[in-house]
């Protein structure tokens, strides 16, 4: 048994035994060692057992991590040895050879993914992939590049579980090893941590687009916000994403990035489950492309025109513009169909993508928007030509209930 003892008073002889995963140590809620000191930052560090070794990372601390007295950015501790987070000292001790590992945790998912979904890590010094087993279909690769240890450690293993052996899960704590990765092989999605040491997430997200251009790329980030959101979605993000804390959040997040693998532009048809209509249209003008977006479910129907990756022309029912694209960002539940593209009847919109979809989310967490300021259409259905061969049906009857009652 593996353990690290604090030797100040009044913490002395706290303790918290170890394994052979990784483990952040801090002052917040969510540690799976917490210590409540004022010189240990929030997300201090992370430590992980090998035989009688301790490996550390600090997490870019503010009052440094220290090993037999020297600042570490990342080191080893040797049994009897002190390392020190701050003005906090702890001894690692050894009593008895270490258990074969167990490799992923599923009981400490609820804490570990917790502090590691927003924790800035350092270099490390290599990427490490995951294989999975596949019964004779062909695996889709899939890199995560985030600088958290542990949460890579966390959220490959129940991604890994998840795919079903359809997946080979790659993993990098910096810029220069996913670049590495991807020079060597292809890879069909990349998820990128936004908060990055040397080389941001941003940055990262704008070279992979300009060397790889065919290669999906999701924004996932424990520090959401909306000036992040659209810079990621302006430097080429098909989804941005907050970081899961618990195991059906991982679930969650796990199928929106697999129906993004699975999206295929031309001729696509799909339900608006996991993936919905927001990152459709994010897909679509992140690259550029001409497309009528029809979305439909039994009440609406209606479309959206992208025209070289911006919006122009919205219509459903008697709405247009900018009433018509808020009205059809409400839809949580239904089809879309991607058609070929052809010249709107009138050209409608001219507020830049980013800000039109910021808004219709403002305006569905607070129920409010646009559409509610015009009095609801008529009762019955109306037809309008969109186009040399492109007709919107769309049907009102005074109420909205989107598909399988889903609200």
């Amino acid at each position: 048994m593996a353990r690290i003892v604090i030797l100040n008073p009044p913490l002395a002889n706290s303790a918290h035994e170890l394994g052979e995963s990784w483990t952040t140590v801090g002052r917040a809620d969510g540690n799976a060692f917490q210590i409540i000191e004022g010189s240990v930052s929030g997300r201090h560090c992370e430590v992980r057992q090998r035989g009688e070794e301790l490996q550390v990372r600090d997490l870019l601390s503010t009052n440094g991590t220290f090993i037999a007295g020297r600042k570490v950015s990342e080191g080893v501790v040797k049994v009897g040895q002190i390392l020190r987070l701050g003005d906090v000292e702890l001894r690692f001790e050894v009593s008895a050879p270490a258990a074969p590992g167990t490799g992923f945790n599923t009981k400490m998912l609820a804490t570990s993914v917790a502090a590691a979904a927003s924790a800035p890590s350092p270099l490390a010094s290599a990427p490490s992939p995951v294989a999975v087993s596949s019964e004779g279909s062909q695996k889709l690769h899939v890199l995560f590049v985030d600088d958290s240890m542990a949460f890579l450690e966390l959220f490959g293993g129940l991604c890994t579980e998840f795919a079903k052996g359809s997946w080979l899960i790659h993993t990098a704590t910096s810029a220069d090893l996913a670049l590495a990765i991807l020079a060597e092989r292809s890879v069909d999605l990349v998820v990128l941590d936004i908060g990055m040491p040397m080389l941001d997430g941003l940055q990262l997200l704008g070279i992979i687009n300009r060397r790889y251009p065919g290669i999906k790329i999701a924004v996932m980030t424990g520090n959401s916000s909306e000036t992040r959101r659209a810079d990621a979605l302006a430097n080429g993000a098909e989804l941005f994403l907050e970081k899961p804390v618990t195991a059906e959040g991982i679930r969650g997040v796990f199928n929106m990035l697999s129906d993004l693998i699975q999206w295929h532009r031309e001729g696509f048809t799909g339900a608006l489950r996991h993936v919905g209509l927001t990152e459709v249209i994010q897909m679509e003008c992140n690259g550029r492309h001409s497309s009528i977006l029809e979305i439909r479910n039994p009440e609406l129907r209606g479309q959206i025109y992208i025209e070289a990756g911006m919006i122009t022309h919205a219509a459903v029912g008697t709405l247009a513009g900018e009433q018509a694209f808020y009205r059809l960002l409400s839809l949580k539940g239904g089809e879309f169909q991607v058609k070929p593209f052809k010249s709107p009847p009138q050209r409608t919109i001219e507020s830049r993508w980013e800000f039109l979809l910021m808004d219709a989310a403002r305006a569905t967490d607070e129920e409010t928007g646009m559409i509610r300021k015009s009095p609801p259409p008529a009762v019955g259905t109306e037809h309008a030509a969109l186009g040399d061969d492109v007709v919107v049906v769309a049907t009102y009857d005074g109420k909205w209930q989107p598909e399988n009652g889903n609200k």
